[in-house]
């Protein structure tokens, strides 16, 4: 059987252009979490969805115990907890 991609396209459209603020706010709701430096302790990263479908993962400005900063990609938020732990990060920015 076939995907009919066309009619999936047109389905979703027509599901966005509906949608209520109130649906929005339920589904997507807010990033609540500070800006600036979190611990990953406190707080994970997520992978965004356009970067999911664009490259597979998102990328985070991190830093280890000392300070020095670097850069990770995050797919899953929770098996990047324990890489990251692993390789000596403690934080990360959020924009």
């Amino acid at each position: 059987m076939a995907i009919d991609f066309d009619k999936i396209s047109k389905a979703l459209d027509k599901a966005l252009s509906e949608i209520t603020p109130e649906e929005i706010e339920k589904y997507f709701p807010k990033d609540t979490r500070p800006k600036g430096w979190i611990s990953i302790e406190d707080s994970l990263p997520y992978c965004s969805a356009i970067d999911f479908f664009e490259k597979g993962y998102s990328v985070y400005k991190v830093k280890n115990k000392d300070g020095v900063e670097g850069e990770s990609g995050v797919a899953d938020h929770n098996t990047w907890y324990y890489r990251a732990k692993e390789a000596g990060i403690t934080h990360w920015w959020n924009d």
